[in-house]
């Protein structure tokens, strides 16, 4: 569903006003869910910022895609009552930029996916959901497999986080204010 029209009449995205826009995202407080997005496509049209809203369905990455002279920002609101996100069966889009916000801190925080989830660990799971895909493959394979109920099985990818908050907190965590600056810095 389109909110704003990606050919309106707009000035054009200036680095002084995303970084008002992303300096007012980190003074919202905790909304649940839709809530929040309305609460992000508020402060979009209030700053004149032209976006698509869900372009990819309303369960699916981003939820606004924001074109821009820094390319299409690719914008995920995700809320918690926790410390952390729930990323379920998506893992952090490594362009993507979040925006996160917590009932247990009432606050808000922006980052990059590639600053939560880095490059190496990114490649260990491909690695190994490619291994997993094979063996899969290879079980489906066998006769055994095929029975007269029509029984199958499919591999379901889902990221959790874990080892205490000093791990998982994305407020407390010691790179909350570089994951910030970084954002920060991208469109100065």
């Amino acid at each position: 569903m389109k909110i704003r029209d990606f050919n309106a009449v707009t000035p054009p995205l200036d680095t002084p006003r995303m970084l008002d826009f992303l300096y007012a995202l980190k003074k919202l407080k905790w909304k649940e869910g839709t809530a929040h997005e309305h609460q992000i496509r508020d402060l979009l049209d209030e700053y004149g910022i032209v976006y698509e809203y869900q372009p990819n369905g309303s369960q699916q990455f981003p939820d606004f895609n924001i074109p821009s002279r820094w390319g299409t920002i690719e914008l995920e609101a995700k809320s918690s009552k926790q410390g952390h996100p729930t990323y379920n069966s998506g893992r952090p889009h490594k362009d993507g930029l979040y925006v996160f916000t917590s009932k247990r801190h009432d606050s808000t925080t922006i980052y990059w996916g590639r600053d939560v989830l880095k490059d190496d660990k990114r490649v260990l799971y491909d690695e190994y959901l490619a291994k997993q895909k094979a063996l899969l493959q290879e079980y489906q394979q066998k006769p055994e497999w095929k029975d007269d109920r029509g029984f199958d099985f499919y591999n379901r990818e889902m990221y959790t986080q874990s080892g205490g908050k000093d791990y998982t907190d994305y407020f407390t965590h010691k790179d909350r204010n570089t994951c910030e600056e970084n954002v920060y810095n991208h469109f100065r």
